[in-house]
Protein backbone atom coordinates (compact mmCIF):
# COMPACT_ATOMS: atom_id res chain seq x y z
CA UNK A 1 0.00 0.00 0.00
CA UNK A 2 3.12 2.38 0.90
CA UNK A 3 4.75 1.48 -2.16
CA UNK A 4 2.05 2.19 -4.54
CA UNK A 5 1.20 5.43 -2.81
CA UNK A 6 4.66 6.46 -3.38
CA UNK A 7 4.39 5.60 -6.95
CA UNK A 8 1.34 7.52 -7.70
CA UNK A 9 2.98 10.42 -6.01
CA UNK A 10 5.50 10.13 -7.91
CA UNK A 11 3.14 9.46 -11.45
CA UNK A 12 1.39 12.88 -10.75
CA UNK A 13 4.25 15.14 -9.78
CA UNK A 14 6.20 13.76 -13.22
CA UNK A 15 2.80 14.53 -14.50
CA UNK A 16 3.08 18.23 -13.45
CA UNK A 17 6.26 19.15 -13.94
CA UNK A 18 5.43 17.98 -17.49
CA UNK A 19 2.52 19.77 -18.04
CA UNK A 20 4.41 22.99 -16.89
CA UNK A 21 6.98 22.71 -19.60
CA UNK A 22 4.35 21.96 -21.97
CA UNK A 23 3.23 25.13 -20.88
CA UNK A 24 5.98 26.78 -21.06
CA UNK A 25 7.47 25.81 -24.51
CA UNK A 26 3.64 27.27 -25.58
CA UNK A 27 5.14 30.53 -24.11
CA UNK A 28 7.77 30.41 -25.94
CA UNK A 29 5.66 30.40 -29.22
CA UNK A 30 3.90 33.15 -28.05
CA UNK A 31 7.18 35.29 -27.25
CA UNK A 32 8.34 34.65 -30.76
CA UNK A 33 5.12 35.67 -31.97
CA UNK A 34 5.47 38.88 -29.71
CA UNK A 35 8.95 39.60 -31.32
CA UNK A 36 9.61 40.10 -27.65
CA UNK A 37 13.20 38.57 -27.74
CA UNK A 38 14.32 38.99 -24.25
CA UNK A 39 11.65 36.50 -22.95
CA UNK A 40 12.46 34.32 -25.87
CA UNK A 41 16.08 33.98 -24.48
CA UNK A 42 13.58 34.10 -20.84
CA UNK A 43 11.79 30.96 -22.16
CA UNK A 44 14.25 28.92 -23.70
CA UNK A 45 16.42 28.97 -20.63
CA UNK A 46 13.59 28.21 -18.56
CA UNK A 47 12.95 25.37 -20.57
CA UNK A 48 16.58 23.88 -20.52
CA UNK A 49 16.67 24.80 -16.76
CA UNK A 50 13.96 22.60 -16.07
CA UNK A 51 15.30 19.73 -17.98
CA UNK A 52 17.92 19.43 -15.44
CA UNK A 53 16.14 16.49 -13.05
CA UNK A 54 16.05 14.31 -16.68
CA UNK A 55 19.39 15.58 -17.25
CA UNK A 56 20.79 14.10 -13.92
CA UNK A 57 19.05 11.16 -14.13
CA UNK A 58 19.75 9.88 -17.94
CA UNK A 59 23.25 11.23 -18.01
CA UNK A 60 24.13 10.47 -13.97
CA UNK A 61 21.23 7.83 -13.16
CA UNK A 62 20.11 10.12 -10.64
CA UNK A 63 16.76 11.08 -9.53
CA UNK A 64 15.83 13.86 -7.76
CA UNK A 65 12.96 14.16 -5.37
CA UNK A 66 9.76 14.34 -7.45
CA UNK A 67 8.66 17.24 -4.92
CA UNK A 68 11.92 19.61 -5.91
CA UNK A 69 11.31 18.29 -9.80
CA UNK A 70 7.97 19.83 -9.68
CA UNK A 71 8.76 23.16 -7.55
CA UNK A 72 11.31 23.57 -10.40
CA UNK A 73 9.15 23.33 -13.11
CA UNK A 74 6.42 26.26 -10.80
CA UNK A 75 9.20 28.36 -10.12
CA UNK A 76 10.19 28.73 -14.02
CA UNK A 77 6.85 28.51 -15.64
CA UNK A 78 5.25 31.22 -12.73
CA UNK A 79 8.02 33.67 -13.51
CA UNK A 80 8.37 33.16 -17.42
CA UNK A 81 4.53 33.54 -17.55
CA UNK A 82 5.00 36.55 -15.75
CA UNK A 83 7.50 37.69 -18.39
CA UNK A 84 5.67 36.98 -21.35
CA UNK A 85 1.78 37.57 -20.38
CA UNK A 86 3.23 40.46 -18.31
CA UNK A 87 1.09 39.10 -15.39
CA UNK A 88 3.13 40.81 -13.11
CA UNK A 89 2.17 44.05 -13.74
CA UNK A 90 -1.90 42.96 -14.67
CA UNK A 91 -2.52 40.46 -11.76
CA UNK A 92 -2.59 41.51 -8.53
CA UNK A 93 0.23 39.74 -5.69
CA UNK A 94 1.17 37.68 -8.65
CA UNK A 95 5.15 38.60 -7.83
CA UNK A 96 4.34 37.95 -4.31
CA UNK A 97 3.18 34.11 -5.47
CA UNK A 98 6.24 34.01 -7.79
CA UNK A 99 8.22 34.87 -4.69
CA UNK A 100 7.14 32.33 -2.89
CA UNK A 101 6.90 30.07 -4.69
CA UNK A 102 11.14 30.51 -5.62
CA UNK A 103 11.85 30.36 -1.77
CA UNK A 104 9.84 27.36 -0.98
CA UNK A 105 11.75 26.00 -4.18
CA UNK A 106 15.58 27.22 -2.33
CA UNK A 107 14.14 26.28 1.15
CA UNK A 108 13.11 22.54 -0.13
CA UNK A 109 16.45 22.11 -1.80
CA UNK A 110 18.21 23.30 1.50
CA UNK A 111 16.28 20.91 3.65
CA UNK A 112 17.06 17.76 0.92
CA UNK A 113 21.07 19.14 0.72
CA UNK A 114 21.37 19.28 4.78
CA UNK A 115 19.06 16.09 5.44
CA UNK A 116 20.89 13.72 2.73
CA UNK A 117 24.14 14.84 3.99
CA UNK A 118 23.08 14.10 7.75
CA UNK A 119 21.74 10.54 6.49
CA UNK A 120 24.56 9.52 4.35
CA UNK A 121 28.14 11.20 5.72
CA UNK A 122 29.56 10.57 8.75
CA UNK A 123 31.09 13.79 8.76
CA UNK A 124 27.52 16.09 9.55
CA UNK A 125 25.43 15.10 12.46
CA UNK A 126 22.40 17.44 12.80
CA UNK A 127 19.62 17.90 15.17
CA UNK A 128 16.23 18.02 12.79
CA UNK A 129 14.95 21.37 14.60
CA UNK A 130 19.01 22.61 13.79
CA UNK A 131 18.51 21.37 10.53
CA UNK A 132 15.07 23.65 10.40
CA UNK A 133 17.35 26.70 11.22
CA UNK A 134 19.68 26.12 8.92
CA UNK A 135 17.07 26.14 6.42
CA UNK A 136 15.54 29.40 7.08
CA UNK A 137 18.79 31.13 7.13
CA UNK A 138 19.27 29.71 4.41
CA UNK A 139 16.27 31.11 2.67
CA UNK A 140 16.50 34.37 3.79
CA UNK A 141 20.51 34.83 2.73
CA UNK A 142 19.58 33.74 -0.94
CA UNK A 143 16.63 36.27 -0.97
CA UNK A 144 19.37 39.03 -0.36
CA UNK A 145 21.49 37.54 -2.73
CA UNK A 146 18.39 37.67 -5.42
CA UNK A 147 17.54 41.52 -4.17
CA UNK A 148 21.72 42.40 -4.57
CA UNK A 149 20.94 40.49 -8.58
CA UNK A 150 18.09 42.72 -8.83
CA UNK A 151 19.61 46.03 -7.69
CA UNK A 152 22.82 45.36 -9.90
CA UNK A 153 20.65 45.01 -13.05
CA UNK A 154 18.96 47.87 -12.65
CA UNK A 155 22.17 49.85 -12.52
CA UNK A 156 23.98 48.41 -15.13
CA UNK A 157 20.95 47.54 -17.71
CA UNK A 158 18.88 50.29 -16.59
CA UNK A 159 15.44 48.08 -15.87
CA UNK A 160 13.40 48.37 -13.23
CA UNK A 161 13.39 45.11 -11.41
CA UNK A 162 13.40 46.45 -8.52
CA UNK A 163 10.20 48.98 -7.55
CA UNK A 164 10.97 50.70 -4.22
CA UNK A 165 12.29 49.75 -0.92
CA UNK A 166 8.54 48.72 0.27
CA UNK A 167 8.63 45.68 -2.38
CA UNK A 168 12.31 45.20 -1.77
CA UNK A 169 11.19 44.27 2.19
CA UNK A 170 8.24 42.49 1.13
CA UNK A 171 10.13 40.16 -1.01
CA UNK A 172 12.38 39.50 1.68
CA UNK A 173 10.06 38.98 4.08
CA UNK A 174 8.16 36.28 1.52
CA UNK A 175 11.80 34.53 1.87
CA UNK A 176 11.76 34.79 5.61
CA UNK A 177 7.80 33.04 5.50
CA UNK A 178 8.65 30.84 2.90
CA UNK A 179 11.73 29.29 4.58
CA UNK A 180 10.00 28.92 8.28
CA UNK A 181 6.56 27.26 6.36
CA UNK A 182 9.31 24.59 4.43
CA UNK A 183 11.38 24.22 7.57
CA UNK A 184 8.14 23.87 9.43
CA UNK A 185 6.56 21.13 6.60
CA UNK A 186 10.07 19.23 6.71
CA UNK A 187 10.34 18.79 10.43
CA UNK A 188 6.41 17.59 10.51
CA UNK A 189 7.92 14.93 7.09
CA UNK A 190 10.95 13.91 9.10
CA UNK A 191 8.90 13.17 12.45
CA UNK A 192 6.45 10.83 10.67
CA UNK A 193 9.14 9.12 8.10
CA UNK A 194 8.09 10.63 4.93
CA UNK A 195 11.41 13.20 4.42
CA UNK A 196 13.35 9.59 3.92
CA UNK A 197 11.04 7.82 1.70
CA UNK A 198 10.81 11.21 -0.72
CA UNK A 199 14.91 11.65 -0.12
CA UNK A 200 16.00 8.04 0.05
CA UNK A 201 17.15 7.10 -3.29
CA UNK A 202 18.74 10.69 -4.26
CA UNK A 203 20.67 10.09 -1.22
CA UNK A 204 21.70 6.66 -1.76
CA UNK A 205 22.64 7.27 -5.71
CA UNK A 206 24.63 10.48 -4.99
CA UNK A 207 26.70 9.21 -2.43
CA UNK A 208 27.03 6.19 -4.40
CA UNK A 209 27.94 7.79 -7.00
CA UNK A 210 30.68 9.66 -4.66
CA UNK A 211 32.25 6.70 -3.54
CA UNK A 212 33.22 5.87 -6.84
CA UNK A 213 34.46 8.50 -7.31
CA UNK A 214 36.57 8.65 -4.66
CA UNK A 215 37.68 5.06 -4.74
CA UNK A 216 39.27 6.04 -8.38
CA UNK A 217 41.51 8.26 -7.01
Amino acid sequence: MVDNKKRNYLRRGIATSHVLKIIMAILLVIAIWKKDWLWVFGCILGILLSMVPSAFKRNYNITLPWVLDVLIASALFLHIGGGVLNAYHTIPGYDTITHFVSSAFVAFLAFVIIYILDEHWKGLHMDKYAMAFVVVVTTMAMGVVWEFNEWTTDLIFGTHEQWGLNDTMKDLLIDTVAGILMALIGVSLIKRGKFQDITKDFGKQVFLISDKKMKRK
